[in-house]
């Protein structure tokens, strides 16, 4: 069991895997076999993979890669969403910073992506979805600019805090698993006020991208709606944005 772990169910079963191509990619081929709530985790992830295929690798020791797996199939939608909740809430503790969600999956401090979430779905004799979480820890600067990320950043660069793997890991879960008790049993009307709170997309000029890079149209991004969709107006429309990338204006352009 991970250290510190408080949980009743979630990470009550955790695997620590030295190296992984791909922590998600474990878990969707041992799924079946493992109890919802399950986890793995790695801080070698050598073909991790985010929204669009983007590729995600973690140096050996500088980041988190983990999984965790939620065998129901209600408000699974929604799985992303508390999950930016949870990452939020554990660093804000952990790093003594303000973290933000950057609609959809992205949780950004200080300018910086410090970390990414990709949640998928497995269906076969069972159903199972799969979150994926990747948190940059200790990577510096230089890391950055040389694999020519300039909005990257890691949770020692914007506090000087060395966290360790493993008590990150048992501080989202333990943040989690109350957060998903609640959408199962109140819906996303319990969270959404909270959620919007720490969403920085919310209240801001936004432009929403296709998966091949082009403008689709822009706006202000205005609320999030109870499915978790991200609402836009544009003119006077307000346009509900389920996919695509969503950029967000800030003082030094777009994030």
């Amino acid at each position: 069991m991970l250290s510190g772990l408080t949980t009743g169910k979630l990470g009550q079963t955790a695997i620590y895997l030295p190296s992984a191509d791909s922590t998600n990619l474990w878990l969707k081929k041992n799924g079946a076999d493992l109890p919802h709530g399950a986890v793995c985790w790695t801080t070698c992830q050598t073909a991790g993979r985010g929204r669009f295929g983007r590729k995600w690798r973690s140096t050996q020791n500088q980041s988190l890669a983990m999984s965790l797996l939620i065998k129901s199939t209600k408000n699974i939608s929604l799985l992303p969403v508390v999950c930016g909740m949870a990452l939020c809430r554990a660093l804000d503790k952990l790093a003594n910073q303000t973290f933000k969600i950057k609609w959809p999956n992205d949780i950004i401090c200080k300018n910086h992506k410090i970390c990414g979430i990709l949640c998928e779905s497995v269906n076969g004799e069972t159903t199972f979805a799969v979150a994926g979480i990747g948190i940059n820890l200790l990577q510096t600067d230089d890391t950055f600019k040389q694999a020519g990320l300039p909005s990257a950043g890691s949770v020692y660069m914007i506090s000087g805090r060395e966290l360790k793997a493993e008590e990150t890991a048992a501080a989202i879960l333990n943040e989690l698993e109350p957060l998903w008790l609640t959408l199962t049993d109140s819906g996303f009307g319990a969270l959404r006020e909270e959620y919007e709170n720490k969403c920085l997309t919310v209240g801001r000029e936004v432009c929403v991208m296709t998966p091949d890079g082009e403008i689709s149209f822009q706006g202000t991004a205005v609320g999030i709606a109870l499915d978790g969709c991200l609402l836009v107006k544009c003119d006077e429309n307000i346009v509900p944005v389920y996919a695509g990338e969503v950029t967000v204006r800030g003082f030094d352009g777009y994030i």
